[in-house]
């Protein structure tokens, strides 16, 4: 995930900031409903990186299964996405109108 937002933002000439900003910029290209659902995904992903504690165990799979909704439905909006910006660096005529549309 970190590794495709990064791709749009080096694709869209976007700064090179903090995970904060990159995440911010996600939810404004429209991307999550919401910032905070990608930062509690990150933060559950870290959890889970590190997490050698069995006993949380029920916990972490409840919040996985509570959070995958939002990252499943931000898969054909990257799609989408990442579609238009093809169109616009190939020179496709529509590629204003479609980016705007994004």
């Amino acid at each position: 995930m970190q590794r495709v937002l990064r791709l749009i933002d080096d694709l869209e000439l976007s700064p090179r900031d903090s995970v904060l900003d990159r995440v911010q910029r996600a939810e404004k290209r429209g991307l999550f409903e919401e910032s905070g659902q990608l930062i509690r995904i990150r933060e559950l992903r870290n959890l889970i990186a590190h997490e050698y504690a069995s006993d949380q165990m029920p916990d972490i799979f409840r919040a996985v299964a509570a959070l995958t909704p939002a990252l499943l439905a931000a898969i054909p909006k990257v799609k989408a996405h990442g579609d238009a910006l093809i169109r616009r660096y190939a020179g496709d005529d529509n590629s204003a109108d479609t980016a705007r549309q994004d």
